[in-house]
């Protein structure tokens, strides 16, 4: 098997020729092959005639697993487009979670400042409330002393 480059080198052409060349021959459209009249002619003339068990090798597993697309030039620009935005915006997203949960941390220890803030102003209220009764006390005991005097 030659790859790509390869046949452009030996044939003397560029890649874009070559996959011209094998355009003439197939394609392939929504995931099936399709085949030309030149290349069923080679398929004769090379296979007719053979088990198919024959001419099955190990990479035969390999090409199955793998799924070819061809894009037009317009498709192709637009997928090298995304595939650069795809480590941006997976950048972008990596900071959004990290700085959402620097500001879900930020609530919790305000949340937990503000319960104590309420505990403190509960302890206060009742030591303030305390104070109130002695005092009111004291003022009703101090009247009354007054009044036994007199």
């Amino acid at each position: 098997m030659y790859k790509l480059k390869e046949v452009a080198e030996i044939l003397k052409v560029s890649d874009r020729t070559v996959r011209r060349y094998l355009n003439s021959y197939f394609s392939i459209e929504n995931g099936a092959y399709q085949v030309s009249e030149k290349m069923l002619e080679v398929l004769k003339n090379e296979h007719l005639g053979q088990s198919a068990d024959n001419l099955r090798t190990s990479s035969d597993k390999d090409i199955q697993e793998y799924r070819a697309e061809y894009f037009t030039e317009e498709e192709y620009a637009e997928f090298e487009k995304r595939l650069i935005e795809y480590h941006l915006l997976k950048e972008q997203l990596e900071y959004h979670k990290k700085s959402a949960e620097k500001h879900q941390n930020q609530m919790e220890i305000i949340l937990k400042i503000l319960e104590q803030k309420n505990v403190l102003e509960q302890q206060r209220n009742v030591l303030e409330a305390r104070d109130k009764r002695i005092s009111f006390t004291d003022y009703i005991n101090l009247d009354e002393e007054k009044n036994d005097k007199n």
